[in-house]
């Protein structure tokens, strides 16, 4: 999928970041994932960041930080547009990079949905259906999937909750997907290794 390198197992030994890109004055990240090691909740600026600096402890934060890259960080078919701060969310991969997320700045809800975003979103969902793959948008605990035809709205997902998409087929041959939230009981145990919801945490 064009765009989507950073659908890839992380090898923390090797350098990933994209020549010539930083993190420079954007701090979104820290913003709007959950950092567990520091008790930060999803959506609040994490008081170690100084908005538009970096970070006040970047010497000795912790590993969920230093693991993470964004999806613009190391993906050399993502433009300028996809930079965390211009677009008003942060793209990564989570799971077992089956999953691509766009997680968004709760000051622009929207943000996702402007182009070229959305298009682009779009084009990943297509590919993603026959990859066992998904696409989500997360505005704090709110959680939208992203589908080749439409969009589900899933509402709120706690930590619990894990994301399922189903295909069917329509009358006239058309496929049609949904998107369902269930918990852990609520899944067979064959299936239980299949999706994995780290629901807005830094991924590791």
């Amino acid at each position: 999928m064009k765009g989507s390198g950073f659908l890839q197992p992380r090898d923390p030994t090797k350098d990933l970041l994209v020549p010539g890109r930083t993190c420079g004055s954007c701090s979104l990240c820290c913003k709007v994932l959950q950092i567990d090691e520091l008790q930060k909740p999803v959506g609040q600026w994490c008081p170690n960041c100084a908005v538009g600096r970096g970070c006040k402890i970047y010497q000795t934060r912790p590993s969920e930080c230093r693991t993470f890259h964004c999806a613009w960080l190391i993906s050399p078919d993502l433009g300028e547009e996809w930079q965390p701060a211009r677009a008003k969310f942060v793209l990564y991969s989570e799971g077992k990079a089956n999953r691509i997320v766009a997680h968004v700045d709760p000051g622009y809800p929207t943000a996702w949905r402007a182009e070229p975003y959305y298009r682009q979103l779009k084009e990943w969902a297509r590919a993603a259906v026959d990859r066992d793959g998904q696409v989500c948008v997360y505005v704090k605990l709110r959680t939208i999937v992203i589908l080749p035809t439409r969009d589900v709205d899933l509402g709120e997902l706690t930590n619990g909750d894990f994301i399922i998409v189903s295909e069917r087929r329509m009358p006239d041959g058309r496929r049609e997907w949904d998107a369902h939230k269930k918990t852990l009981a609520d899944i067979p145990p064959e299936e239980r290794g299949k999706w994995t919801n780290v629901r807005g945490r830094v991924p590791t």
